[in-house]
């Protein structure tokens, strides 16, 4: 625990707990600021030297820390370098371990089966019991009228808590109480941790498409595009139709031109691939996020969601 510096408040209160499995709960409050307390989950590593200590969670750049004895923890830059500095950049070890109990968003893999929910968290990738409180209810009749089969594994997106509570063989195990259900989104997934996929040669599949998540209808080809970098190539589907086209890349800014498409008619389908087609019309840029790339256009909007599939 210990307070570090703030740009525009008399400091920020951090309280970070490191449990033996990687995951880390962290708690920063701003003080003197309304609505000040911000937390955060997410998987911490240390140095192959031991001497540092990196977290990598929800909010923007990992933070790292220098390892200075059993008891001391110092904030270094970006970069990993000293910050230089007079004010405190320490945090020390409390005499006693009291978890916080972080309130997040979260995306993680949501599934209900034998009367018992699970969630497990993208981020740290824990399996949470899921407490039937809060908004339990609007995200079990969403899940048993989008999954597939029994126990189908969904990505849903919520507000929750991350409290400590009995099981039912007695000892205290991680539960989420879930405060503002968001959303499901059949054929998406955590994807891969710690990985950050390349915008081309990747195969990417679309799995939400302006705010709305993709259905692949029966018989047809999952919605996907491929960037070729040699000769900026776009290769993919529809859904019905074959999609070919070009690219131009500058940086973060892209633009798709030049696309055509087989002339098949579905009977189902149809609409989807349209959209799919006008979102790559109106695509002015990228960025990729772990192992999803995300589509926006001239105003920043978001208009659809891919996620790097690697094809056997």
């Amino acid at each position: 625990m210990g307070v570090l510096p703030c740009a525009d408040c008399p400091g920020i209160e951090h309280h970070l707990d490191l449990f033996p499995d990687g995951v880390y709960y962290l708690r920063r409050v701003y003080q003197g600021k309304r609505d000040g307390q911000f937390d955060d989950v997410g998987s911490w590593a240390a140095s192959s030297d031991g001497r540092v200590v990196i977290l990598s969670g929800g909010r923007g750049e990992p933070m790292q820390f220098a390892v200075r004895d059993a008891n001391r923890l110092t904030q270094l830059d970006l970069q990993g370098r000293p910050i230089a500095s007079k004010a405190n950049h320490d945090i020390v070890r409390a005499g006693a371990f009291a978890p916080i109990e972080p309130r997040v968003a979260m995306r993680g893999m949501f599934r209900y089966m034998a009367d018992a929910a699970v969630f497990e968290e993208c981020l740290t990738r824990r399996k949470l019991l899921v407490m039937t409180q809060g908004d339990y209810l609007a995200l079990e009749r969403k899940y048993t009228s989008v999954r597939r089969e029994p126990g189908e594994p969904v990505l849903a997106t919520l507000e929750g808590r991350i409290v400590e509570r009995a099981g039912m063989e007695g000892p205290l195990r991680p539960s989420l109480l879930i405060l503002r259900f968001a959303g499901l989104w059949p054929g998406e997934t955590c994807g891969a941790r710690f990985a950050t996929e390349r915008l081309e040669n990747t195969y990417w599949k679309l799995v939400r498409l302006q705010g709305e998540p993709v259905i692949v209808e029966r018989n047809q080809r999952e919605l996907h595009i491929i960037l070729r970098a040699e000769g900026r190539r776009v290769a993919g589907s529809g859904g019905c139709n074959n999609l070919l086209g070009g690219y131009r890349l500058d940086d973060n800014r892209i633009a798709f031109e030049k696309f055509a498409s087989t002339m098949m008619a579905c009977l189902a389908g149809m609409e989807q691939e349209q959209r799919f087609l006008g979102a790559l019309g109106e695509t002015a840029s990228w960025r990729v996020l772990g192992s999803h790339l995300e589509l926006f256009d001239a105003d920043g909007r978001l208009l659809a969601r891919l996620e790097a599939r690697h094809l056997k």
